[in-house]
């Protein structure tokens, strides 16, 4: 890269990019989703796990997906216009942080985040507890439930608004047979929510 005024090339200046507390914070939020994604292929792989029957990563069906995806928003939308869980839409703390910042918090909460979760909960985990004698049923709720309670740092109606969300993702996992769509579900959901 050159600069405009003298044509040398840039050199990384540290104060271009503070390192803060907060940079650290969001980078975290980065790297975790991603060990995770790593971990369930790695597993996938050493266990010779099917990529298309395990972990479900097909492409579903494009009619079927705009439905869920519609029932999946008017769902989000409704609980949020009932009990508020997103809460008010203030965006001061985007104003007052790094754009750095803004970047990662939303690669991290709307697209990584939800990608190891969902390859995590309706992938690896349903692809092998819907064979046990949970079967799909039981899978769908128990990682429901699972999913839900990685979430208790909310309140008790926004713990119970995601264990529903949970039902819905899992529903879609097993309708189509793909984790593609509920991690499309989740990201639009996160993308709603990160605001």
């Amino acid at each position: 890269m050159f600069t405009p005024d003298n044509g040398r090339a840039l050199r990384y200046n540290p104060q271009m990019i503070p390192w803060t507390p907060q940079l650290q914070k969001t980078l975290l939020k980065v790297v975790f989703p991603l060990v995770v994604i790593a971990c369930v292929f790695v597993v996938a792989r050493l266990r010779r796990l099917s990529w298309r029957e395990d972990l479900g990563l097909i492409r579903p069906p494009a009619g079927e997906s705009a439905l869920w995806i519609a029932v999946y928003v008017a769902w989000m939308l409704l609980t949020d216009r009932l009990i508020g869980w997103r809460g008010p839409w203030d965006f001061t703390v985007w104003v007052q942080s790094p754009l750095i910042v803004n970047v990662l918090r939303v690669l991290a909460v709307s697209f990584l985040g939800p990608i190891g979760e969902e390859l995590t909960f309706r992938g690896f985990l349903y692809g092998r507890l819907a064979r046990t004698r949970l079967g799909v049923v039981g899978t769908i709720v128990v990682l429901a439930a699972a999913w839900a309670a990685i979430h208790t740092d909310y309140s008790l109606p926004v713990v119970l608004v995601i264990f529903v969300s949970g039902l819905l993702l899992g529903v879609a996992r097993y309708r189509t047979g793909s984790v593609l769509l509920p991690i499309a579900m989740h990201v639009v959901w996160n993308l709603y929510a990160v605001w």
